[in-house]
């Protein structure tokens, strides 16, 4: 198979070439889920070339039996499907002030996908969990080197036990109905419901099942709450879930817009469930008026909404989006600031000029 597909970079604004980091510009976002070639990209080291004719899954560490599960193996096994979103922990980082560190994502990493494979836990089980076992790592078959790392290394993620059990926790070989291109992590990646996407190891290679904490480099080292002062070595709270957030993505910044009726368009989500209102303001913050939100096929997945706006005079605008979450988590006009940027959940603000009408 080739590396990455022919069409898949012509609609996704390249931000790294090597690794492959992509992301797909905010007005393309939308629908229930997302194109295949239009799905935002996040590697870490270069795509591995794999072939199922050879390769296999390793399940090994605190289990009653190690088990060596070819592609064959898992598709016979009860599959399941789930529409999930997946959001980069980075995304939305160059809207960050102060700027930070790190590729300077706009809006586009985040897409939704519908997601085939087989239950995790289903495997576990089939492994055979010990009374020790206390967290699951899963490696890639991708490998490289790593600034402020020592040595090469392959990618690696853990999860604690409940959410590795969680029923809804995939192992996943197909994407949008077709299987999984090499890019997101063919033949078979890890779909992690709710929490970031760097939790969801692509191009799976080893399950391990650990009586301990893991400790890795993008785990303790570099998907982490930096705060400014913080010391290097120091404790660091881990990214995991995503939180509540929403995007315009209709109209967009800079459009000239004439008086009268106009039907804003967004999305929302979180990690914490799904989303109970939206809310749009169009003077600076002081008011909110509730948009209309859709509803979604997944408590996992994204949900649109629209706004119906009356510009009844002319003049210059901030179109501004609030998301809150059947939680109660209510999305910040400013996210507090870290480090890398991660887990930018600012309110969205789109500049829009309103002109009289000819």
């Amino acid at each position: 198979m080739s590396e990455v597909s022919s069409g898949s970079l012509t609609q996704l604004k390249v931000l790294n070439h090597d690794p492959l980091v992509a992301g797909v510009p905010i007005a393309a976002l939308g629908g229930q889920v997302t194109p295949s070639q239009q799905f935002f990209i996040r590697n870490h080291f270069p795509i591995p070339r794999l072939d199922t004719t050879s390769w296999t899954l390793q399940v090994e560490g605190e289990v009653e039996r190690v088990l060596h599960l070819t592609y064959a193996d898992l598709k016979g096994m009860a599959s399941q499907e789930q529409a999930v979103t997946l959001e980069c922990a980075g995304n939305s980082r160059a809207t960050v002030q102060p700027p930070i560190e790190g590729l300077l994502w706009d809006h586009g990493g985040v897409s939704t996908g519908r997601w085939t494979g087989v239950s995790l836990g289903a495997v576990l089980g089939r492994a055979g969990l010990r009374y020790t076992a206390k967290v699951v790592l899963f490696e890639g078959a991708d490998q490289g080197t790593e600034n402020g790392a020592t040595g090469q290394f392959n990618y690696a993620m853990s999860l604690p036990l409940d959410k590795a059990l969680d029923s809804d926790t995939l192992l996943a070989y197909e994407m949008n109905g077709e299987t999984i291109s090499p890019e997101h992590g063919y033949p078979l990646r890890l779909v992690v419901p709710g929490w970031y996407g760097m939790t969801s190891v692509k191009w799976l290679l080893n399950i391990r099942v650990l009586d301990r904490a893991f400790e890795g480099f993008h785990q303790d080292d570099y998907y982490v709450f930096v705060n400014e002062g913080d010391e290097d070595g120091s404790p660091k709270q881990r990214v995991t879930s995503m939180r509540v957030k929403s995007l315009i993505t209709w109209p967009g910044r800079g459009k000239i817009l004439e008086v009268g009726s106009h039907v804003l368009r967004g999305l929302a989500w979180s990690g914490e469930g799904p989303v109970s209102l939206v809310e749009v303001s169009v003077d600076d913050g002081r008011t909110w008026q509730p948009a209309e939100v859709e509803g979604s096929e997944s408590v996992y997945a994204w949900q649109q909404w629209r706004f119906q706006w009356e510009a009844i005079r002319p003049g210059y605008f901030l179109l501004r989006a609030r998301a809150t979450d059947s939680k109660g988590n209510v999305q910040p006009m400013q996210a507090k600031w870290n480090f890398r940027g991660f887990a930018n959940n600012s309110i969205h603000a789109v500049p829009v000029a309103v002109r009289s009408r000819p």
